[in-house]
């Protein structure tokens, strides 16, 4: 036999309070992943929702080409106030980044040049935004812009009007050969930035 305290209440049972309490719960939850949504894409159904309901409201007036005996005119409107302007120009606007953009602010050999390498580095700034770079050392004949040998270094990730410290050693047959057949002869270096 059962008795009536083993039932579990029915929910018309439940007091008022509680059942309120869960419609509120639920339209905060609601209200909360929307705003969610919003923050983090910047997309707002409820903006969209009212607009689309009021157009979706509205009958349709078309009327078939074939049927029609008289020239349509568009409906005047009156011009938009200042406040429906702004509403409308009201778009978040975000620029890009910079790019980095480095330029070589010092340079110097570390050491004489051996008869197999040569060794360089340079100061570099970054003149643009944040970001890295890279660029190539190149070791010249003293009358021509050839290059005996050369080398690539990394920029590493700099904040804007700051310097980076880069260097490398470049090593090549050519310049063996040149130092070779010029015994106590000179180089020149050049730095290009890529790009």
């Amino acid at each position: 036999m059962a008795v009536e305290g083993d039932k579990p209440p029915k929910s018309d049972d439940d007091p008022d309070y509680k059942k309120f309490g869960v419609i509120i719960g639920s339209i905060s939850a609601v209200c909360a992943i929307l705003l969610a949504v919003n923050t983090l894409t910047g997309f707002n159904p409820l903006k969209d929702l009212t607009t689309k309901s009021s157009t979706a409201a509205a009958p349709s007036t078309t009327v078939p080409l074939l049927a029609r005996t008289s020239v349509e005119r568009p409906t005047h409107r009156p011009a938009p106030t200042t406040e429906e302007t702004e509403e409308t120009t009201e778009t978040p606007r975000t620029t890009a980044p910079a790019n980095p953009a480095f330029h070589v602010r010092s340079s110097q050999w570390n050491g004489p040049c051996q008869t197999t390498s040569c060794s360089m580095s340079a100061v570099f700034r970054n003149d643009g935004g944040v970001g890295s770079g890279s660029a190539t050392f190149y070791v010249l004949r003293p009358d021509e812009n050839t290059y005996l040998a050369k080398c690539s270094v990394v920029l590493y990730r700099t904040a804007a009007d700051d310097f980076v410290n880069a260097g490398c050693t470049a090593s090549s047959g050519q310049l063996q050969l040149w130092f070779r057949n010029h015994p106590g002869g000179t180089v020149r270096m050049d730095i290009r930035v890529d790009s």
